[in-house]
């Protein structure tokens, strides 16, 4: 199993991809996310976030998700491939 992470600053609904080199559309994902304080540290914050979709495609894995906040975040996203 591999794990790739992007950060982002999101709110709201978003869109984005994580680099990872050698999944193919085929691959198992699962995503998830945190949001981040300094100095990108993981923290329990009081915005409710949601993983929507995870798709990965060729040495890409696309993540749709929801941060339930009104002004952006700082967030870590995390997926894990076999």
């Amino acid at each position: 199993m591999a794990a790739f992470e992007r950060f982002i600053r999101a709110h709201r609904i978003f869109n984005t991809d994580v680099g990872a080199p050698g999944v193919r559309p085929n691959s198992h994902a699962v995503a998830s996310l945190t949001e981040i304080g300094p100095p990108d540290n993981p923290f329990m914050g009081s915005a409710s976030m949601k993983v929507y979709n995870v798709a990965p495609g060729i040495d890409r894995v696309f993540v749709r998700g929801e941060i339930d906040w009104d002004d952006d975040l700082d967030i870590r996203v995390t997926v894990l491939v076999e």
